[in-house]
């Protein structure tokens, strides 16, 4: 008898046991995790339109979409609903073609170019002629809004949910979808980062077991290093839209630009132990917004806070948040004049998580929120359309006009030794939509002020300078972009220097000043006043006909000045040539060269080097100079041991925790996209296995904390490597990693070791 409760007890506890394993590892049937679609059943839907399930296999919200799939419906979806067209508008780093999908009523549909047409009118008033009726296009033209999901690659639930909504916007037969599809043309851009989600999806696949767990400190939901939120070359394209470096961007600027929207989302995702963020930002906003623009975005806010209050769910705005800097897509859009709004959910990585109060959130939650978000807006706009449209059209009128301090104002960019970023800033000026000229003859100013901020009353620019004039319709991007010291004021400035002072954080969500000139490293001035000045019919500065380089008797001179040296050295060291460096300045037929020039000796060098150079001649004018003769008019010549033979560079970059993917994706991407340099990605933790003889160059982007991978064995192990003749190049938090005394790898010292 006592042998069977003994037995019994067991079997009870084995029970109990068993049941404590089961509610750690399965949700709790308790409501709290019993949320399974975002799909509204009680909506009319078109049969004829294809559901998302009928492609993708599953109901939206059960997992993430892949990329494949995803453009399949996107086709489909196009192909049996005649509210929907499709259309490209780039290609990624990895080859995937970037879509976006534009849905409005069949009416609207079959007059979509009349539409862009008389919003472009709105948007540059200047083509407004007198035939044209501005009350009626108010009265009758559709809004514009541009959707915009998944820019972060590990940030999914957005996608998911933009494929819901495109499916209830084109088949739902219900009233309120009829209303907006009436009132607004809708373009949803699904996916802007599919190389990064496609990336993340494969991690998480991979990391994931049988019985889903809802521990977010689990590999499956933190991915590995590279994760997916910067596109291939691991940028973050949510702050690309400053400088525009990738094709992701530029494709997306283009077509945006393009439609002239009002309305613009972006939406995002945040950390899993937080709610939902919307609109109005926090305080410092950019001071170049139009007046209107926050009252607007208050106006959206509260339509969405009701929404959400209709479920009972928990959101909050402002917080640490801001809009000061033009670097992100829906402050790049404010500044536009559309409203710009941000969304922020709390992620569940296609899985679920349990929050601190055991409340079990599942992605099909976080899709759902975005759903509601997305459609709460597009009812805002639809309902306060011709309000939303007169206040576009008011505030590019003022920026036309000659109204406002800087209208008159003039941004002049003088032509510059280095070409070649000349025409970069040129072409990122072109790229946001701002019209710029070129001076077809020299031009004098008047109260000119420099990037520095010296101001002379009259001064002389070259033939070729690019002029930016402020009256135009993108006025306020336009200063925000290219003025030289954007600086928060002084209740801003107050705040954070008391909440730094009592040993709190830093309340800017991004840096507090830029400049475009600035980090080109090139001259640029504001001038008040401008005489008049032919035009040239040119579209970038200096241009040059290639012209064909004659064949040299004894070498070849490559100045340094411009920054296309630098894909030119690496096109040599790939044809087995042997460039040389002049360690001082020198003067060869007739024209002076800096230290730094690149010297190519004809009997030094391969056969074909004359056929090379005049490649290279064709596609960067005059930056090859052939000479004749080792002999120079003043300087080393050109035979003597001061022109020192360059070695090509074997370059390791570190990646890997603790480096910065970013920092690491920018050194990458630069090396191995615009210099066109061969590089090896090496693993940082195993360093002391890696045969660092193989390169010559090693550079470690910036990093969180080096010294918790790196020992002493390891330090030691690159030490010697640098004594041996290796070249270490630190950025950031690892340059100061480096010049701490305790690392050893440096004679440089931080400012505190010192004193």
């Amino acid at each position: 008898m006592n042998r069977k409760i003994q037995q019994g007890k067991c079997l009870a506890v084995g029970l109990m046991l068993l049941t404590s394993i089961c509610a750690l590892i399965t949700p709790a049937a308790n409501g709290k995790h019993a949320f399974q679609t975002p799909l509204d059943d009680s909506v009319p839907m078109d049969a004829a339109v294809a559901t998302p399930q009928s492609v993708l296999g599953f109901e939206i919200g059960r997992k993430a979409v892949r990329y494949e799939a995803l453009v399949q419906y996107l086709y489909k979806l196009a192909e049996t609903s005649s509210r929907v067209s499709l259309a490209q508008y780039g290609t990624t780093h990895e080859g995937r073609i970037l879509y976006y999908l534009t849905i409005t009523s069949q009416a609207n549909q079959n007059r979509l170019d009349e539409i862009k047409t008389i919003s472009a009118k709105l948007a540059d008033p200047r083509k407004i002629t007198e035939s044209d009726n501005i009350e009626m296009y108010l009265d009758s033209l559709p809004a514009v809004a541009w959707l915009a999901y998944n820019i972060h690659g590990d940030e999914l639930s957005s996608t998911d949910a933009a494929v819901y909504v495109a499916y209830r916007l084109a088949a739902g037969k219900d009233s309120q979808t009829a209303d907006l599809l009436n009132n607004i043309v809708i373009h949803i851009d699904p996916l802007q980062n599919p190389d990064g989600r496609e990336r993340f999806l494969s991690q998480i696949e991979q990391l994931s077991g049988i019985v889903e767990n809802s521990d977010y400190q689990a590999m499956q939901h933190a991915g590995l290093w590279s994760r997916g939120r910067g596109n291939h070359y691991l940028f973050d394209l949510n702050r690309d839209w400053l400088t525009m470096v990738h094709p992701e961007t530029k494709g997306r600027a283009a077509v945006i630009l393009a439609w002239n929207p009002h309305l613009l989302v972006d939406s995002h995702e945040m950390g899993p132990m937080e709610t939902y963020l919307f609109d109005p930002p926090n305080d410092p906003v950019n001071m170049h917004l139009a007046p209107t623009n926050m009252s607007w975005r208050r106006r959206f806010s509260q339509d969405h806070a009701a929404a959400f209050n209709g479920f009972g769910w928990s959101y909050y705005t402002g917080e640490w948040y801001s809009d000061w800097g033009p670097f992100y897509t829906n402050a790049w859009a404010n500044l536009l004049g559309a409203t710009g709004i941000l969304y922020e959910q709390a992620r569940a990585n296609a899985a679920i998580v349990k929050q601190p109060t055991g409340q079990v959130m599942t992605f099909a939650e976080t899709v759902h929120h975005h759903v509601v978000s997305t459609f709460a807006n597009l009812r805002t706009l639809a309902a306060n359309r011709r309000a939303i449209l007169a206040d576009f059209l008011a505030d590019r009128t003022w920026a036309v006009s000659g109204d406002g301090d800087t209208c008159k104002g003039t941004f002049l960019l003088p032509p510059a030794d280095n070409q070649t970023l000349r025409q970069r800033l040129i072409d990122v000026i072109k790229a946001h939509g701002i019209e710029l000229a070129f001076a077809a003859e020299p031009l004098k100013a008047h109260g000119a002020t420099d990037i520095w901020g010296k101001r002379t009353e009259t001064i002389e620019l070259p033939a070729g300078t690019a002029i930016v004039r402020s009256a135009q319709p993108h006025r306020r991007l336009l200063h925000t972009l290219l003025e030289f010291d954007p600086r928060l004021d002084d209740k801003t400035l107050d705040y954070e220097r008391s909440e730094l002072e009592n040993r709190r954080a830093t309340h800017l969500y991004d840096v507090s000043s830029w400049s475009l000139a600035l980090a080109c490293g090139l001259h640029a001035y504001w001038a008040d006043d401008l005489q008049p000045v032919n035009i040239s019919g040119a579209t970038s500065h200096n241009v040059q006909t290639p012209a064909a380089i004659r064949t040299a008797a004894y070498g070849y001179i490559i100045d340094f000045a411009d920054s296309s040296a630098y894909p030119v050295l690496a096109r040599l060291f790939a044809n087995n040539c042997r460039p040389r460096i002049a360690t001082r300045r020198f003067t060869a037929d007739r024209r002076s060269f800096p230290a730094g020039a690149i010297v190519l000796r004809k009997h030094e060098n391969p056969d074909n080097l004359g056929t090379l150079i005049a490649e290279i001649a064709k596609e960067h004018p005059g930056a090859v100079i052939p000479v004749d003769t080792a002999l120079v008019t003043e300087g080393p010549d050109l035979g003597g041991p001061r022109i020192k033979l360059l070695h090509e560079p074997r370059v390791a970059i570190a990646s890997q925790w603790p480096v910065s993917s970013t920092s690491f994706g920018s050194v990458w991407h630069l090396l191995d996209h615009n210099v066109r340099l061969r590089t090896s990605p090496i693993n940082i933790q195993n360093i002391n296995w890696i045969d660092l003889r193989k390169y010559n160059v090693l550079i470690l982007p910036a990093a969180g904390n080096l010294a918790s991978v790196l020992d002493a064995a390891q330090l030691n192990h690159i030490r010697r490597w640098v004594e041996g003749g290796g070249t270490l190049i630190a950025l950031g938090a690892s340059a100061a990693f480096v010049a701490d005394a305790k690392s050893g790898l440096s004679a440089v010292r931080l400012r505190r070791d010192v004193l």
